[in-house]
């Protein structure tokens, strides 16, 4: 088996369009931020507004949203990963989501009862570290920013009464996730048409 040794420009560029690779993608799929910040925004919201009209039995219900989501990003990046390969970036991130997912799902439907009024500031200490982890991953300080302005707001929940927890993070998932999302997918979209002959 041959080898050949790469210069330390031909290494640096390599990197470089390593990451270019895995930021186009998640740029391209600045709809699954989209998606997953309407998301979160509807069932955070739709439970503020259960609570507030006092329906504490089924305030919970909303978040029924969430497995149906993770399925149908399931079949989204299965469609997308049988027509691009994947590189080692763009599987961390993947799979640091995946985990991340199914953690927070675990402890929203199995554990809520023993977190109580801690659940929406962990769930929102997962959320920070994934996001915080795409925008290291992908170099973008849009993703780094709001991982950093989730965290600070997980921090803010344990201070704020707990039926507030999920109007807090509905605008969360509005400010830093839909928004950041939408603007992945506005710069993906410029850098395609500047390309373009």
């Amino acid at each position: 088996m041959k080898t050949d040794k790469l210069s330390p420009e031909q290494s640096l560029g390599l990197i470089t369009q390593v990451i270019t690779q895995a930021r186009n993608k998640f740029e391209e799929n600045g709809f699954i931020y989209m998606f997953w910040g309407i998301l979160i925004a509807i069932a955070s919201i739709g439970q503020f507004i259960l609570l507030k009209n006092e329906y504490y039995n089924i305030h919970w219900y909303p978040y029924l949203l969430m497995p149906i989501g993770s399925i149908y990003s399931y079949f989204y990046f299965s469609k997308r990963k049988s027509r691009n390969k994947q590189n080692q970036i763009s599987k961390i991130v993947t799979y640091t989501w995946i985990f991340l997912s199914l953690n927070m799902m675990a402890l929203g439907f199995i554990l809520a009862s023993i977190l109580k009024e801690n659940l929406t500031p962990i769930i929102l200490i997962l959320l920070s570290i994934g996001t915080i982890i795409s925008g290291i991953t992908m170099k973008s300080r849009l993703l780094f920013f709001s991982g950093i302005l989730i965290n600070l707001s997980a921090f803010l929940c344990f201070r704020v009464e707990w039926t507030y927890h999920p109007l807090l993070m509905g605008i969360v998932s509005i400010v830093a996730i839909l928004i950041p999302g939408a603007l992945l997918m506005a710069q993906h979209k410029k850098r395609e048409n500047v390309q373009k002959p």
